[in-house]
Order: C-alpha cells, then sequence, then structure tokens
C-alpha cells in the first residue's frame, strides 16, 4: 500500500466537518458577502459554526427537534445557515425548489409533513396563504430577511441572537444532538 501523500482531517458528519473545520480555520474568512452599501462582510469559519449552534439551538426550543423543516429560497448564506442547523440535530431537512409553482408547493407542504418553513422574501405571501388556509401541519414561517419577527412570521436572524443567548444562559441541546 501507498505512503499518504496528504494529511486530511479524518470526518464523520456534517455537524464534525463544522466543528472540526470551525476549530481549524477559527479565523479564516469562510464567507464574504455583500452588503446594500455595496461593501463586503466577512465571516469566519468559527462565526459560521457559532450562527448554526445558535439557529439549531433555537430551533429545538421552539419545539422542532425531530421534525421536517423546509428551506426555500435563493441560494444565498442564510439559506445554507439555515440547512445546516437543520442537518445537523435538529430535525430533517425537505429542501423545495424555488421554481415549483404556488399550488405544487401547497401540494409538496401537505404531502411532505413540515411544520416549518425557512423562506425569502419572494414566497412569502403564497406561504403566508399556505399557513391561513391550514395547509399540512405547517405551524411556523421563517424568513431569511426580515430583521424582526413580523406578524407572526420569525426572523432567522433573532432566532439566532435569540439561539446565542440560550447557550450563555447553558442550552447545549444542539450542541449535544447526535445526527441520526
Amino acid at each position: 500500500m501507498s505512503e499518504r501523500l496528504y494529511d486530511y482531517m479524518k470526518i464523520t458528519d456534517l455537524k464534525d466537518m463544522l466543528k472540526k473545520s470551525g476549530k481549524k480555520y477559527a479565523d479564516k474568512i469562510a464567507y464574504q458577502i455583500k452588503t446594500k452599501e455595496g461593501t463586503y462582510q466577512n465571516i469566519t469559519h468559527q462565526e459560521v459554526r457559532q450562527m448554526v449552534d445558535a439557529l439549531g439551538t433555537a430551533l429545538m426550543d421552539m419545539g422542532l427537534k425531530d421534525k421536517r423543516i423546509a428551506v426555500i429560497g435563493e441560494n444565498r448564506f442564510e439559506w445554507e445557515i439555515a440547512y445546516l442547523s437543520i442537518v445537523c440535530g435538529t430535525g430533517i431537512v425537505v429542501p423545495l425548489d424555488k421554481s415549483l409553482p404556488d399550488n405544487e408547493l401547497k401540494n409538496l407542504i401537505e404531502r411532505s409533513g413540515v411544520e416549518a418553513i425557512f423562506y425569502s422574501q419572494k414566497y412569502e405571501e403564497t406561504l403566508e396563504e399556505a399557513k391561513k388556509e391550514g395547509v399540512g401541519k405547517l405551524k411556523h414561517l421563517i424568513s431569511m430577511d426580515l430583521e424582526h419577527h413580523t406578524n407572526g412570521n420569525y426572523s432567522e436572524k433573532e432566532l439566532i441572537e435569540t439561539g446565542k443567548k440560550q447557550i450563555q444562559l447553558g442550552n447545549k441541546q444542539f450542541i449535544e444532538a447526535n445526527i441520526k
């Protein structure tokens, strides 16, 4: 057998990858996001890990442990944080195709049994309508765009801040959760 040419990091799952890369590359830039002002915001690997932990903690506190949670929207940083917070110990992720017509989107919400949906602004009206109509088990709408909870819809940004506070108070349910 040949000798290894490179050192590598043994990774068991996505949560393990985030933990190890968050530690090994803590201060290195993971993302550069263009702001409304045209400047770039740098986000480190450690900050990504903290956001995922915080959002997962907040979702569990909402009673979404082991529940189905959908994500729909354009390719963006908030989509990834939502996705990772679900698959790394909260529940079952249901990625929805952003090009679905409204009737098909409602049909998938019904059939998939999702209880919460992360969404971008484009889908707000359709999802509010689906929730009002009582489609499936849908209970929680979580906006990737809202700065604050509004009209019964959650803000992903506020949930991350809520989760950070819960972790500081000792809530480790997400951090210690295993991926199924």
